[in-house]
């Protein structure tokens, strides 16, 4: 309604004459319904919603920024991405225009009483255009929100993956394509008694989660006392294979964490740990995408059963249009 009010100028007028009635309820304390019902909490929501705007930002405006002072009054909702976007740096500010990558941000509750002021901060309509897009935030959910696409050229301008932080997608295809035992890596904990894993000084989730295929095969090797002295998932990178594989957004000092603590706490070295080889496996939606395994093939040894559900676990959560009896074949194919 706020973008294309005149789309349908009966309906517009229908919604604000509602919007209009409950703010008079609600101001003469009008909550009581025809068979004396308390309709309160529903017209004060219903208010509270009226009154605000989701905004998602992605520079300035975000925590820790200058501009942030212009979002005194919002609430913080959660960080959040938009696809289809590029971004660029303007100098002292971002800016993004429709593209392929992925952008990064927060999402707020904006009072729309603040929205004018920002639209200003912007330069809307001249600077940047104002328009409705779909946000994900960090646990999968989608929202529409408003967002300032820049509208000058671009073309001397140095493109960027993110404004204030560095990110990386971490591709796992073991036992971590499981988000629940993922984020012990990031939150510190155990997944059902396995190691306790050390928190990383960032807590916060992933800003988005893919399936990813990887070009080289998986198999099992090594014997762990974690998990029942079975085999733990390995690649094979002397050949060319197509391994399943969960990417994770995270930033670069989260993934170091994660990278020491799958190397017993000290960073990869040739020789040292199970996975201290770190593999570089392209660029997806404008960030590098990486994971790890051994410099060299471990001795073959087949999971034991828990692994193996935690896997199928872990594939089913990640890629639901695979059957249970396809992924019990993946798995059972990476035995050798």
């Amino acid at each position: 309604m706020d973008l294309y009010s005149d789309f349908c100028p009966e309906f517009t007028e229908m919604i604000n004459n509602i919007r209009s009635n409950f703010y008079k309820m609600e101001i003469e304390g009008r909550f009581l319904g025809p068979w004396k019902e308390n309709y309160e909490k529903d017209i004060k929501a219903i208010n509270e919603y009226f009154t605000h705007r989701k905004v998602f930002v992605y520079g300035t405006l975000m925590s820790g920024e200058f501009n942030h002072n212009y979002l005194i009054n919002s609430t913080y909702l959660s960080q959040g991405t938009i696809e289809g976007y590029d971004m660029y740096n303007v100098g002292f500010f971002p800016a993004i225009i429709e593209g392929d990558d992925l952008i990064i941000g927060e999402l707020y509750q904006v009072p729309i009483k603040d929205l004018s002021s920002i639209d200003n901060l912007e330069g809307e309509g001249t600077f940047y255009l104002k328009k409705c897009e779909t946000v994900r935030d960090a646990e999968g959910k989608t929202s529409f929100a408003y967002i300032y696409v820049f509208l000058e050229d671009v073309s001397n301008l140095e493109r960027i993956s993110a404004w204030n932080e560095e990110y990386v997608w971490y591709v796992s295809y073991g036992s971590n394509m499981l988000k629940e035992r993922f984020l012990c890596y990031i939150r510190g904990g155990s997944f059902e008694g396995s190691r306790y894993r050390q928190p990383c000084e960032d807590t916060s989730l992933p800003v988005a989660v893919k399936p990813f295929k990887i070009p080289y095969d998986m198999y099992f090797g090594n014997r762990s006392y974690s998990w029942e002295e079975g085999g733990v998932s390995f690649l094979d990178t002397s050949k060319k294979g197509n391994a399943l594989g969960v990417a994770y957004l995270i930033t670069k000092k989260q993934f170091e964490h994660l990278v020491k603590q799958e190397n017993s706490g000290r960073p990869p070295k040739e020789g040292y740990g199970w996975y201290e080889n770190i593999i570089d496996l392209g660029m997806m939606d404008g960030f590098k995408v990486k994971t790890i395994t051994n410099n060299n093939l471990r001795s073959y040894n087949p999971p034991c059963d828990t692994y193996s559900d935690i896997l199928h676990e872990g594939i089913k959560e990640n890629w639901p249009h695979i059957s249970d009896e396809d992924i019990e074949d993946y798995i059972y194919n990476c035995i050798r």
